[in-house]
């Protein structure tokens, strides 16, 4: 199961049939898979690299980026000398998920180039014994691929794939562990929990409340400590972001001035309905928001427009398109506008 997991399926897209022929290699129980984390926990995006935000957490969850995969700027060399990496933080945990994004290019610049992509998700649950692994948008050569077609490909999986897409798991391809057994019956890692387990679950936040010097409990110049200590773990975190769902729909999410436990919190933004800002709130026209804020202008930044009003140790910054405001944030006062944008842009939605 080792191949499934840390460097993803494989190398390269022409053995991407090796995932089910893998799993065929004993004979327990096959089921489909979709691709969801089965798991209560943090889903740490950190790009192309290795700065895990929680390395010693377990459930251990994780979403890279792996698109700049090219020949001509030695992408793929960048690429493959961080997989030792990923597979050392992954191989020690008892439960694992990994969610990651393949494309390789000869030549990124020129997109026709383009020799194989897909999106995949794989989990591992030594306490079950259980793993698997899902394949999605797959492409060779901007052709998609079915994974069926690959001669040897095993007869019993052909129900759970079809056309650039399908997904198995499967016990006994991983090795019980006792201490993780242990770790389970102590408490159930699995999203929704279950028998046998505490049945937690890191559920979204309630959300609702005025838009200010913070927003739902995350107030600027907190440090990461203080927003986990007020609204738990995150459903979404990077080097520099926090993100929390929303019951409802929508997303709260923090924006730190840099990486690390000494970060501040320099933006809040929201897509949540409920919050608002003196009755301006996602959804609100731009016209009604114009007028509550005396007709200040719109201004552009990174293909985004803001209307952006200075208040005492905040500014507050309203999203607008089709419009509408689309989202609400308070951020440092002293951010440029392009700063703000880039933020916004890179936040977790």
């Amino acid at each position: 199961m080792r191949r499934l997991m840390g460097s993803g399926l494989v190398a390269t897209a022409a053995l991407l049939a090796a995932v089910p022929i893998a799993l065929a290699q004993t004979q327990n129980v096959v089921s489909g898979y979709d691709g969801t984390n089965p798991f209560a926990c943090t889903l740490q995006e950190v790009g192309q690299g290795t700065n895990f935000p929680e390395p010693n957490a377990d459930p251990f969850c994780v979403e890279y980026d792996k698109r700049h995969q090219n020949i001509d700027k030695l992408g793929v060399v960048d690429f493959l000398s961080k997989e030792p990496a990923r597979v050392a933080a992954a191989s020690p945990k008892c439960f694992y998920f990994q969610r990651d994004h393949w494309r390789g290019y000869v030549s990124e610049s020129q997109p026709a180039t383009q020799t194989y992509a897909w999106d995949g998700s794989y989990f591992f649950d030594k306490a079950r014994g259980l793993g698997g692994a899902y394949v999605e948008n797959v492409s060779f050569a901007h052709q998609s691929g079915d994974p069926t077609q690959i001669p040897g490909f095993p007869d019993e999986y052909r129900p759970y794939f079809s056309n650039g897409r399908g997904g198995v798991q499967k016990t006994g391809d991983i090795p019980v562990d006792p201490n993780c057994v242990k770790k389970f019956q102590q408490h159930d890692p699995r999203a929704g929990g279950g028998p046998g387990g505490a049945g937690v679950s890191h559920g979204c936040r309630v959300p609702g409340g005025r838009v200010g010097h913070g927003i739902g409990g995350i107030g600027l110049h907190s440090p990461p400590a203080k927003v986990r200590g007020s609204l738990g773990p995150p459903s979404v975190e990077s080097a520099r972001f926090m993100g929390y769902c929303m019951t409802g729909g929508g997303r709260l999410a923090a924006a730190f001035g840099k990486s690390g436990p000494a970060g501040k919190v320099v933006l809040v933004m929201t897509n949540a309905t409920p919050f608002d800002w003196h009755g301006i709130r996602t959804g609100t026209k731009t016209s009604d928001a114009k007028r509550r804020l005396h007709g200040i202008a719109v201004v552009s930044a990174r293909g985004l427009r803001l209307l952006m009003k200075p208040k005492n140790g905040y500014t507050a910054v309203f999203g607008i398109a089709h419009r509408h405001v689309t989202f609400v944030a308070t951020v440092k006062p002293a951010l440029s506008v392009d700063a703000v944008a880039k933020l916004v842009r890179a936040a977790p939605r």
